[in-house]
C-alpha cells in the first residue's frame, strides 16, 4: 500500500522532499518530455512507496515556481481557464487543499467559496487517465471532509485524435465526469465542440 506524506516522520518527509527536488533540478525538470517526467515519477513512487498524487501534488506542485522557472503548459492553461470562469461570474478557488492538505486540486468552482459545486482537474490529453483518476479522488476527498457532493470536471489540452477523445469521453461518462477542453487539437484541428467556452455558453456542467 502506498503512503502519503503525513505517514512519514518529519525527518523522513523533509529528506524525501529535499531529495526529489534536487533530482528534479538536476534533471532540468522544466525541459523534460512528459514520458521522461513519468519515468521519474514512477521511480520516486517505487523508491519511497508514495502514491503518484502525493509526489505530484504534495511534493512537485509548485516546484517550477520555487525554482523561478517561467510558467509553462498546464500552469498557463490553468491561468487562462481561471480567467474564463471569473469573467463568467463564477467563483474560483485555485490549488484547493485536499485530503491531508498536501494534495491540491487544480480548481474548485461554484457560487462562492463556501458553496462550491465542481472540482476541476486540468491535464494534458496524453495524460488523461491520470487526470480522470485525480478528479475522482478529489471528489471523494470533498465528500469525506464535508459530506457534500461536487461534480467532477476534466479539462484536457494539447493534442490527440478524435477517436481517442471519443474513447476518453466514453470512459468519463460512466463516472459522471464532465469532459471539456481548452486549446485542444483533435486530428490537427482546434476542438470547439467540447471547449470550455462552448460548455459555459451551453450552461451544462451537470
Amino acid at each position: 500500500m502506498t503512503r502519503t506524506l503525513t505517514e512519514l516522520s518529519t525527518e523522513e518527509r523533509e529528506k524525501v522532499i529535499s531529495t526529489v527536488h534536487k533530482e528534479a533540478e538536476a534533471s532540468s525538470w522544466s525541459q523534460l518530455s512528459n514520458s521522461r517526467k513519468s519515468a521519474l515519477y514512477s521511480a520516486w513512487e517505487a523508491r519511497y512507496d508514495l502514491s503518484h498524487a502525493t509526489i505530484k501534488d504534495g511534493i512537485m506542485k509548485g516546484f517550477d515556481a520555487a525554482q523561478g522557472i517561467p510558467k509553462k503548459a498546464e500552469a498557463e492553461i490553468q491561468d487562462e481557464v481561471t480567467r474564463i470562469f471569473r469573467v463568467s461570474g463564477i467563483n474560483v478557488i485555485e490549488q484547493a487543499q485536499m485530503w491531508t492538505g498536501k494534495e491540491r486540486a487544480d480548481l474548485l468552482i461554484g457560487y462562492s467559496a463556501k458553496f462550491t459545486t465542481h472540482v476541476i482537474e486540468i491535464e494534458r490529453a496524453d495524460s488523461w487517465s491520470e487526470g480522470l483518476r485525480q478528479v475522482l479522488w478529489y471528489q471523494a476527498a470533498i465528500f469525506q471532509a464535508n459530506r457534500r457532493h461536487v461534480l467532477p470536471v476534466l479539462i484536457l489540452f494539447g493534442n490527440t485524435s478524435s477517436e481517442r477523445f471519443e474513447q476518453i469521453l466514453a470512459t468519463c461518462d460512466p463516472h459522471h465526469v464532465t469532459l471539456s477542453s481548452h486549446r485542444l487539437t483533435l486530428d490537427g484541428t482546434l476542438d470547439t465542440e467540447h471547449s470550455l467556452s462552448a460548455l459555459l455558453n451551453g450552461s451544462d456542467l451537470t
